[in-house]
Formats: structure tokens, sequence, C-alpha cells
């Protein structure tokens, strides 16, 4: 009689991470397979303790995500220099990336020092977080898996435990983002409304 194998939730969070956004040439079904085991490493990275969400938070994931993969080798950790769309949407200019990185900064600090305060619910606050990045969309792949992971980040900090995007609710949470980016994003600012 086969025994059904339990699996923690660190590898359903990859390999649902991993369906939503695949990177061809990778599986992503386990160990072994790099992208697997650097989405791992990436993980424990942001559920690690002794360090404060900063400006460079997204830069430090996406290199460990991206480490060794070869489609990345010069981008590994660095903003695009070039345009990206999202279906249809183009997403900001590579000229104010940095700008609009520095506004995610301020903002997803803003919102965790309310959460921290109790004035917030943190989830509210972790969603606004991964949104704005989302729609920044700073690099040439790999946003999705590391906006899920600042999700993260923002949560452990806020002391909430950890949520998984399943793979069966992406067009929900797609809609989310577009809806964020609809409404919620000036071309140049993020306006928050009641939240700040």
């Amino acid at each position: 009689m086969n025994t059904p194998t339990a699996y923690s939730w660190k590898h359903i969070f990859i390999k649902e991470s991993g369906m939503i956004d695949p990177q061809p040439g990778y599986l992503n079904n386990g160990p072994g397979c790099l992208m697997y085991d650097n989405h791992k490493r990436a993980l424990d990275f942001v559920l690690s303790t002794g360090w404060e969400i900063s400006p460079n938070t997204p830069l430090d994931i996406h290199r460990f995500l991206t480490k060794d993969i070869p489609f990345f080798e010069k981008d590994s950790g660095k903003y695009r220099t070039v345009d990206v769309w999202i279906g249809h949407d183009s997403c900001p200019s590579p000229v104010v990336l940095n700008n609009l990185m520095n506004i995610w900064f301020t903002k997803t600090k803003e919102l965790m020092d309310k959460a921290y305060e109790g004035k917030l619910d943190p989830l509210i606050a972790a969603w606004a977080s991964h949104h704005m990045f989302e729609v920044v969309h700073p690099f040439i792949d790999g946003n999705g898996r590391t906006g899920r992971l600042i999700l993260n980040k923002v949560l452990n900090d806020l002391g909430q435990d950890p949520l998984i995007i399943k793979f069966s609710d992406r067009f929900s949470y797609y809609d989310s983002i577009q809806e964020f980016r609809d409404y919620s994003f000036t071309g140049n600012d993020f306006y928050l409304g009641e939240i700040l």
C-alpha cells in the first residue's frame, strides 16, 4: 500500500508560485532543480530573522531566485533597462524605476508601521506592498515570484503566517493586481486612499 507523500508548506509555496510564473526549461518540481533550489533559498532568506525590509530587498530576493540561471546572467538582481509588458499593458519605463521603487519602499514602511501600531490589518499592508511592486514590474522576468516572496516578507515581519497563492486562484490574483493598477497607480505614484 502506497502512503501519500506529505509535502511541507514551503514545497507547496514553491510549486504553486512556479506554476503561476513558469521559467522555460525548468520543471521546478523539487529539490535538484536549480529553479526550485533557488526559490527555496529565497524563501528561507525572506523568512529569516535579524533583518528589515529595505530598498534593496527586491534586488536581493531576485538575486537568490535567478542565481546561475543562464537567462538571467547579466540581469540577476538588477532592475531592467528595457520596456516590458504584462499582457497588453506596458509597465513603467525603465527611466522611472528607481523613483517608483523608492516610493514602493517608503509606502511599504508606512503601511508596516501602521500595521505594527494596530491601525491597519497586516494582510492589507502586505497586499498593498505586493501590488505596488507588481505594477512597477522592475525586472525583465521573475517579478511574480519576487513579489510573492515580498508579500511573505511583509507578513513575516508583521508576525503573520505565510500565504500561498495557488495556481488555481491565479485569475483572481491577476485581476486584483489589474484592479490595483487601474485605480491606485497614477503613472508616477500610488494612491492608497484610506489605507495611508
